[in-house]
C-alpha cells in the first residue's frame, strides 16, 4: 500500500480481489446467512454449521453451497474495485494534510470508513440484500410470497420480483447496519493489515507474499469479531418485511430481548473462517495484480520511447 495506483490498476486489482475472495469462501458465507436466519418458532437454538453443511449438501449437493452466490461474486468484484479506489485516493489525499501525515494510523482509519461508506452505498447493499433473499428462500423457512417464487430463480429473476413485490427501495434495505458493518470491515481491516504489515516487515523484511498472507490472515481475524453485531442485525432486516424490522435499532432490540445478547455473535465460526481467508486472500490478489499491472505498464512504455 506504499504506492497509490492509478484509478484503472485500482478498480482491476480490487475488482480481482474480490471476485477472487468470494469464489473461494462463498460455502462458509452460505452457512453464515443460513444460521443468522431466524429459526422455526419450535426450535430454541439455530442449527449447527457442521448440521447446515450435511443437509444442504445431501438435499442439493454441493452446487446447493453456492446459492446466492452469483449476487455476491458480482457485488464483491465491484465492492473490491470500490473500496480499493476509494481507500487509495482518500488515503494519498489525507497523506496530503497535517493531520494525516503526522497519524499514519488514523489516516488508515479515515480512509477505510470513507472507504466502506462507498461500497456499501453503492454496491454492497443491493447485493447482500438479493443474497439473503435467495438464500432464505433455499432454507425453507419462507412458504408464500417472493420467498418461494425465488427459490427456482436466478438472480436477474429475484431482482425483478423483489423490486415488483416489494419495491426498489428493498434493493437498499438493512443500509443503515450495513454501512456500520462495512465502515467498521474497511477502518479495521485496512488499519490493522497496515500495522501488522509494516510490524511483519520490521522483523521480516524478505516475507514477500508471505507477510501480506499473515497480515491479511490476522486482520480477517480482529473485523469479525468488531463488525460481528451489524452483521447479524443486517441479515435479520434483509429478512424481515419493512412493516416489521422497526430498523436496525428497533431489530437490535427485537433480538436481544428475545434470543439475549449472544444472537450478536451468532455465526462468528463460519464467518470467522471465511474472513480470516478472505482477507488474506483479497490483499494477496490485490498487491500482486497491482504489481503485475504496473510491470505491464512499464514494459509497454519503453518500446514507446525507445521508438521516440
Amino acid at each position: 500500500m506504499d504506492r497509490t495506483p492509478s484509478v484503472p490498476v485500482s478498480m482491476l486489482a480490487g475488482a480481482a480481489a474480490g471476485a477472487s475472495e468470494t469464489l473461494i469462501t462463498y460455502p462458509l458465507e452460505y452457512l453464515k446467512t443460513r444460521r443468522q436466519l431466524p429459526t422455526a418458532a419450535n426450535s430454541l437454538q439455530s442449527p449447527s454449521s457442521l448440521r447446515l453443511l450435511r443437509e444442504t449438501i445431501s438435499s442439493s449437493g454441493v452446487r446447493g453451497l453456492y446459492s446466492g452466490c452469483s449476487a455476491l461474486v458480482l457485488s464483491n468484484a465491484a465492492k473490491g474495485g470500490i473500496r480499493f479506489l476509494s481507500f487509495t485516493k482518500a488515503q494519498a489525499f489525507l497523506r496530503t494534510t497535517r493531520f494525516g501525515s503526522s497519524n499514519p494510523s488514523l489516516t488508515n482509519v479515515l480512509a477505510g470508513l470513507i472507504a466502506g461508506g462507498t461500497e456499501s452505498l453503492l454496491v454492497v447493499t443491493p447485493g447482500e440484500a438479493l443474497k439473503t433473499k435467495i438464500i432464505q428462500a433455499r432454507s425453507s423457512l419462507a412458504t408464500s410470497g417472493i420467498r418461494t417464487a425465488s427459490n427456482q430463480q436466478g438472480l436477474a429473476q429475484v431482482a425483478v420480483s423483489v423490486v415488483r413485490v416489494e419495491g426498489f427501495q428493498a434493493l437498499w434495505s438493512g443500509l443503515v447496519p450495513i454501512l456500520c458493518k462495512q465502515g467498521t470491515n474497511s477502518a479495521v481491516r485496512f488499519a490493522t493489515f497496515g500495522w501488522l504489515k509494516d510490524t511483519c516487515n520490521t522483523l521480516w523484511p524478505h516475507a514477500g507474499v508471505g507477510g501480506t498472507l499473515t497480515a491479511g490472515a490476522a486482520s480477517g481475524v480482529v473485523t469479525t469479531y468488531a463488525s460481528m453485531p451489524f452483521d447479524n442485525i443486517k441479515t435479520r432486516v434483509q429478512a424481515s418485511s419493512r412493516t416489521a424490522s422497526g430498523g436496525m435499532i428497533g431489530m437490535a432490540r427485537q433480538m436481544l430481548r428475545t434470543e439475549g445478547p449472544l444472537v450478536f455473535w451468532r455465526a462468528t465460526t463460519p464467518r470467522l473462517a471465511r474472513l480470516t481467508i478472505s482477507s488474506a486472500v483479497t490483499f494477496t490478489v490485490f498487491n500482486e495484480a497491482v504489481a503485475l499491472m504496473v510491470r505491464m505498464e512499464q514494459s509497454v512504455r519503453r518500446p514507446a520511447a525507445h521508438i521516440g
